[in-house]
């Protein structure tokens, strides 16, 4: 016994010209405000991260007020040193991810993003970079 044979109907092509725009669910970013923003954000990371311990130390030293200036030296110092690594840490992740963003704009051709976000590494670098420069520079006890 066979089965009867269906009739294959075909739908209209669609061509590129009737075709449909294809948008984005995500907007193109473009202007170098966005850029600059980008750039910015592992500093504002390291900024945030900084705040965070600061407030950190200090209640560390209020829990263990009642145990001595010892106590209280030995809590704010191992707050601080976490601190310090998780900053780098975060820092340092922070800086991968906007890397490869503006790797990924260079690719798709956006120079005044990839401009923008450059120009704010380098001055986040300089920021981070600075206080170190100040502390080799200037001295640290006065001059006879």
């Amino acid at each position: 016994m066979q089965l009867p044979r269906r009739k294959v109907v075909s739908s209209p092509s669609i061509d590129e010209s009737n075709a449909p725009a294809q948008s984005s669910s995500f907007p193109r970013k473009s202007g170098a405000w966005y850029g600059t923003l980008a750039g910015l954000i592992p500093l504002i990371l390291l900024i945030v991260m900084i705040v965070v311990v600061f407030i950190l130390t200090a209640v560390a030293r209020q829990l263990v007020a009642a145990s001595g200036f010892f106590a209280q030296q030995q809590a704010a110092l191992m707050v601080l040193i976490t601190g310090l690594v998780l900053a780098v840490g975060v820092y340092i992740v922070a800086l991968v991810f906007t890397f490869r963003r503006v790797a990924a704009w260079k690719q798709g051709g956006a120079v005044v993003l990839v401009r923008a976000a450059l120009w704010a590494l380098g001055v986040t670098a300089l920021l981070v970079v600075l206080p170190v420069l100040l502390a080799i520079v200037l001295p640290q006890q006065p001059a006879p």
